[in-house]
This record gives structure tokens, sequence and C-alpha cells, in this order.
């Protein structure tokens, strides 16, 4: 009874670890999206492009913002927010420059709207140090001293109760 307890925790534990690594990067069956830059800059020009496509078909671009508020004007495909392409081979490529930092998902669909492919993208300022991270966190030296302090506050109240007690058991 206990084993398959365990085997069955272990099976939940597992399953719960890979499900969100499976759905991190969504390409359909025999299609590949990617990026030349998953993190360009304000202004920076960078290409999506997804292989395994149908020469003729007409493939959608369509990108999203995360939050919401960044406006539909910081993204540029070719001059819009959407753009549809006709794979001219095994492969649709897509020029995109978006203007404003944050984070945006690009998201490739066929002609019948079937989402073939989608990549995350973040978008960082221009002269922002990427990957750099921000100081956080605090200098605990004032912390250390005031605990240092109560600590010899405490044993010099220990030293005084037992020099008392010496002298009254005296």
């Amino acid at each position: 009874m206990n084993r398959r307890r365990i085997a069955l925790t272990v099976l939940a534990a597992a399953t719960l670890a890979v499900a969100p690594t499976a759905a991190m990067a969504y390409d359909a069956p025999s299609f590949n999206t990617s990026t030349t830059d998953a993190t360009p800059t304000v202004g920076e020009t960078f290409t999506i492009t997804t292989n395994g496509t149908t020469a003729g078909e007409a493939y959608t671009l369509t990108i999203t913002s995360n939050p919401a508020s960044i406006s539909n004007d910081a993204i540029t495909i070719a001059g819009t927010k959407s753009l549809t392409k006709t794979a001219t081979g095994t492969s649709v490529s897509f020029s995109v420059t978006l203007t404003a930092a944050g984070t945006y998902t690009a998201q490739v669909f066929d002609a019948a709207g079937n989402l073939v492919g989608d990549e995350v993208l973040t978008v960082t300022a221009a002269g922002a140090a990427a990957g750099a991270l921000p100081a956080t966190g605090f200098d605990g030296v004032e912390l250390a001293a005031g605990a240092g302090a109560l600590v010899l506050a405490g044993a010099g109240a220990v030293l005084v109760a037992r020099r008392r007690q010496t002298a009254q058991a005296r």
C-alpha cells in the first residue's frame, strides 16, 4: 500500500514538473518556429521564421504584448501588427521591429487558423544591459550590530544575575 502511494506521488510530481516545460514554446508537428533574436533591443529589426510550411499556403504572424498596456503602435511587422504571407517553399519569414520594451508573444497560424508555432520575445530598452540583474536586498550591517548589542546585553544580564545569586548564597 505504501509503495503504491509513493509511486503515485512520484508520478504526480513528475507530471507537474514536466507539463510546463512541454508548453513553453509550441511548435505543431512538422513545424519549427524560431527567431534570429529572442531578446532584441527597442527598434532592432529581427526575423521570425517558420520551417515545415507548404508552398502556396498562407501563414499569419500575430504579435501580442504583455502587459496589454503596451501600445499596438509599438509593434511593427513590415508596417502592421499582424501580417499574412504566402509560403514560397518550405519556410516563411517575417521581419519584425518592436519599439517599446516589454514581453511579446509572436504566434504563427496557418490558413485554417491553427497555431503552428510561437515564440516569446523580451525586448529591452536601448542601452540596457541584457541579462543584468537589478540591485536588491539590503546592507545588514546595522542589523548585525543591533543583534550583537542584544547578545552583549543578555550576557551582561546573566553575569549580573549569577553574581547576585553567588553573593546571596554566601
